[in-house]
Formats: C-alpha cells, sequence, structure tokens
C-alpha cells in the first residue's frame, strides 16, 4: 500500500496530517464554495433522489440541493459530517458517516455524484466501491465521476490514473462509461505547497490562487448483461 492508501482523511480535518512524507495539515480540497465542475454537471440534471460520495464540507451537496435534489451526503469522516450538520441543520440534506465501500444504506438514487472520491479510495477496494455503487442505483441511475487525470501538471500517479485504467475498474464494478470528459478540479494551493515541492510537481494556478488539478469527468451507467 502507498502513503495515499494510508491517507489520514478524518484527521485532515482535525489538523492532523494527510499524508506521512508531508505535512499537509489543512483540507486540500476544500475551496469554501462548490466545485465549478459539479456546478457545470449539476445545473443539466433532471432534480432526483442524489447520493454524493465522500462530501467533505457539504458545498456540493448544499448546491445540489438548492437545484432541488433530495441529497444523501455521505463522508468516511466523522469531523466532515459533524461540521456540515453544523452548517447546514435546516437544508433538509441527510448527512452520515458511513464507508463508501460498504454504505449500509436502504435506498436507490437516480444520481450519485463521486467529486474526487474514488482516487482518495485505496486501489485494491475501488472495485468493491463501485460495486456498491451499483447495489444503490436504478437501471437508468448515472454516477458522475471525477477524478484526478494523469498529466504533466497535475497530481502523482496513483492519485491520477489514465483513463484506461479507469475503465478498467469500472467495468469490473459493473459499470460503463457513456462519456469521458477532461475537466480542471479546483483546490487550495496553500494546503499542499509543501507536498508539490517535494514531490516536484508542475501544478498551475487559476487567477484566485487556486490549483487547476487536470481530471477527468466521467459519466457512467449500470453495465448491461
Amino acid at each position: 500500500m502507498t502513503e495515499y492508501d494510508r491517507a489520514n482523511f478524518t484527521g485532515v480535518y482535525e489538523g492532523q496530517s494527510l499524508v506521512e512524507s508531508v505535512s499537509i495539515t489543512e483540507v486540500p480540497w476544500e475551496i469554501g464554495q462548490p466545485q465549478p465542475v459539479v456546478g457545470a454537471v449539476l445545473k443539466d440534471l433532471r432534480p432526483g433522489r442524489l447520493l454524493d460520495v465522500g462530501c467533505g464540507l457539504g458545498r456540493n451537496a448544499k448546491l445540489a440541493s438548492d437545484y432541488g435534489h433530495d441529497v444523501v451526503a455521505i463522508d468516511i469522516s466523522a469531523t466532515a459530517i459533524n461540521k456540515c450538520l453544523d452548517l447546514y441543520s435546516n437544508s433538509g440534506i441527510q448527512f452520515y458517516n458511513l464507508d463508501a465501500c460498504n454504505t449500509g444504506l436502504a435506498m436507490k438514487f437516480d444520481v450519485i455524484l463521486d467529486s474526487a472520491t474514488y482516487h482518495a479510495i485505496p486501489k485494491h477496494k475501488r472495485i468493491k466501491y463501485l460495486r456498491e455503487m451499483s447495489r444503490l442505483a436504478f437501471e437508468e441511475t448515472t454516477l458522475h465521476l471525477i477524478t484526478f487525470a494523469a498529466s504533466d501538471h497535475g497530481m502523482p500517479k496513483p492519485l491520477a490514473s489514465e483513463l484506461s485504467d479507469i475503465a478498467e475498474t469500472v467495468e469490473s464494478g459493473g459499470w460503463q462509461i457513456e462519456l469521458a470528459e477532461r475537466v480542471e478540479y479546483k483546490g487550495n494551493a496553500a494546503a499542499i505547497e509543501e507536498f508539490r515541492k517535494k514531490k516536484g510537481l508542475n501544478i498551475r494556478l487559476d487567477g484566485n490562487g487556486r490549483t487547476r488539478l487536470p481530471a477527468w469527468h466521467l459519466s457512467l451507467r449500470l453495465s448491461q448483461s
């Protein structure tokens, strides 16, 4: 297992380091607002029951709710979920501290949103994760998966993946790719500055000083058996 497989996703919300080799004590994916790429996805969707997997501090979940979706949002970090419950206590969003690979949920969803959760799951658990998502899906459900793409200007492998590697895992997990497009995922540049220098990463910034991380947006449907 790599240090990314052992990442401390609960501790980073409490000021502990996310990874072992370098200090990352701010949440790198927390930008104080919904991810722009998620906003672009949500604005074109018909409202329905939506599952936000790895919701963090709930920015995307709140936007989905504002667009009229009935939102269930889960995260493996109890600290993050508790903060969501405080931030959005009157939103109607259902927040749960659950493992995405074994949620225990008994409902199904029209839309599943994975905004940078796939690459945070240890590689050997990704098929199990996708099969759990298939259990929660209707035949017509769409899973929107946003994950780091291998690039000279992005995150290192295995956090970032080639499309062919993702496709193989997706198919083993019971899904098929309907759409694959390159997008940008915004991040907290200050949080990963030491990490960027130590790993020799050539990450670009936008006009607001946020990281512009190359990513894939995949639209997935259940495989037809």
